[in-house]
């Protein structure tokens, strides 16, 4: 996708700037004013616009970013005129078709600054629920919601110092390695289809599944019991023969069947007893991590997620202590759900406690008849001794039920996590010949402008894959450290080029004035080289002995008595 046109109107129609953007190099030139400065001609502004029409924050318009001041020329300018930003695309430039136009008009509702947003394909209006999603969809050919559409552009577009400052982590401060792991992978053609979320997905699971086993296997593990539960079953065969041909008169025969009968529903009762306190122990850790959770003192972390959620949203709605006390709101309904279950069981456990009491009583008084008579108080003792061990033996058969479960449960992740592990491995072998295809293309560059062979690499650490920039002689200083990051995106595009990637086929940097006029002379003709667009801002002093090669590459000129909204 290329840039056409951009076209800026007043809300009666008026034109207030037409700017009109060329295969290569595309200069935006600032002419000093007699004190030798270009400060408020907006020089930068165009690029701001760019990145308003592509979902940006209105406030980069009128805001200085650095110093947090309004200009209050430029929002007075908005107040009054309410203009439309007009962004025109075309699939190829030489095409006198236009692809799609990208408008948003900016209004004042109760003296706050927002915008209508609308798109336009062929000629016809463009409906969609979500303004990014659709532009992803245009940009990106993808509907998939990560990454997101701004996190991707601001590759494009780099115009703040996160951006102009950094090759890779251009997003923002508080972009995470993991989100930096999903842009990476896209933009240099990772085959997705969702893999990397699935593996996400298990990695929980088989966290989760894996404390219950560590849990159930606190004390003893499976080897352990199953000898365990083999005593027991020797002990009760061995008790259960002697009471069997014990010799009881016909009349205890009735009671004794009783007893039997009271045994298997002892077993049952405590088997059940065991699986309930197991649930009721994993709810209790459950509630206890939850309880960690509530923000109070410490709130970095949330901080961090406000902020990038915040650099994104045009519109943020929500304080930052509303989006805590919100946070907090969720973990004490996932809290009171959790107390909920523990009470539940609680009352079970009682409920399956008294049934044992009174089948036990029952058992027990049947012994106490059956002990009354002298002969029988050897069988009597041999039921309490059979009844103790059946308890035991079934406590121990539901934790080695519940082991041989979870362990399963584990197992079947492990095999489902390896395999979509191999899906990775066997799709980075493909990913890795893109990105040599990339690196042919950046380190020619780099080379080309400093002898020195930049490539791009990647390595996985702690299951995420973090991308750099390596090269053989060391660190590189920031002048060079600019230059390289218009080589890096300048191969980037003959990277997009090479694949047929239906991605951004533009680049617009700021602040290139430290780059060394021979350097930027290198990069101005790579740029005119290549099938796509480099936009940057640039002082006409600073190239003034080179102007003459590239004044057909100038797009505006501002100055102090043209500035870039006109005022």
């Amino acid at each position: 996708m290329f840039l056409d046109e951009l076209v800026i109107t007043d809300k009666f129609g008026g034109t207030i700037r037409t700017v009109k953007f060329k295969k290569g190099l595309n200069l935006i030139l600032g002419i000093s004013d007699k004190k030798g400065t270009t400060n408020n001609i907006g020089k930068t502004t165009l690029i701001r616009c760019i990145d308003f029409c592509l979902g940006g924050k209105i406030d980069q318009i009128y805001m200085d970013k650095e110093f947090k001041n309004k200009n209050i020329n430029v929002y007075d300018f908005l107040q009054k005129n309410q203009p439309s930003f007009q962004l025109k695309i075309k699939d190829d430039l030489a095409s006198e078709s236009i692809t799609h136009t990208i408008s948003r008009t900016i209004y004042f509702d109760n003296n706050k600054i927002k915008s209508t947003d609308a798109i336009i394909a062929h000629g016809n209006n463009v409906e969609f629920k979500d303004f990014n999603t659709e532009l992803k969809k245009i940009f990106f050919d993808s509907t998939s919601q990560k990454p997101t559409f701004r996190e991707l552009i601001a590759k494009f577009i780099r115009k703040d110092d996160q951006q102009v400052s950094n090759v890779l982590n251009y997003v923002s401060p508080y972009t995470s390695a993991a989100v930096y792991e999903k842009i990476h992978l896209f933009l240099f053609g990772f085959s997705f289809d969702g893999i990397l979320q699935k593996k996400n997905d298990i990695e929980k699971k088989l966290k989760k599944n894996t404390d219950v086993l560590d849990m159930l296997r606190s004390q003893f593990d499976i080897k352990d019991l199953i000898q365990i539960l083999n005593i027991l079953k020797k002990d009760l065969r061995e008790l259960t023969q002697k009471r069997d041909e014990f010799k009881i008169d016909e009349k205890y025969e009735l009671e004794e069947e009783e007893l039997k009968d009271i045994q298997i529903r002892l077993m049952s009762i405590e088997k059940n007893i065991s699986d309930l306190q197991l649930k009721k122990a994993i709810s209790e850790t459950q509630r206890d991590n939850i309880q960690k959770d509530f923000f109070t003192q410490d709130i970095g972390s949330l901080k961090l997620m406000y902020e990038e959620v915040k650099f994104y949203t045009e519109n943020m709605h929500k304080s930052f202590e509303e989006v805590v006390a919100f946070h907090n709101k969720m973990l004490k309904n996932e809290l009171n759900y959790t107390l909920n279950k523990i009470k539940q069981y609680n009352a079970d456990l009682s409920k399956l406690a008294h049934n044992r009491q009174i089948i036990a009583k029952k058992y027990s008084d049947i012994l106490k008849r059956l002990s009354k008579t002298g002969s029988l108080a050897e069988y009597t003792k041999l039921n309490e001794q059979i009844e103790k061990i059946s308890e035991k033996r079934g406590r121990t058969e539901q934790q080695i039920e519940d082991i041989q479960k979870n362990q399963k449960l584990c197992d079947d992740l492990k095999t489902e996590l390896q395999n979509i592990v191999n899906q990775i491995d066997q799709k980075l072998v493909y990913f890795d010949e893109k990105l040599a295809k990339f690196n042919s293309f950046f380190t020619s560059y780099s080379k080309k402008l400093y002898d020195q062979e930049f490539f791009l690499s990647y390595k996985q650490d702690n299951d995420i894959i973090k991308f750099s920039i390596k090269d053989m002689n060391g660190n590189e200083g920031p002048g060079k450290k600019q230059a390289i990051i218009s080589a890096f995106d300048l191969a980037y595009i003959n990277f997009i080029n090479a694949l047929n990637l239906k991605f951004p086929k533009f680049s617009a940097i700021d602040k290139v004035e430290i780059v060394d006029v021979d350097k930027l002379s290198q990069l101005f003709d790579i740029s005119n080289e290549i099938k796509g667009q480099l936009i940057i801002p640039i002082i006409y002093d600073k190239i003034e002995n080179i102007y003459k090669k590239y004044e057909k590459d100038s797009i505006i000129t501002l100055s102090e008595s043209n500035k870039f909204f006109k005022f």
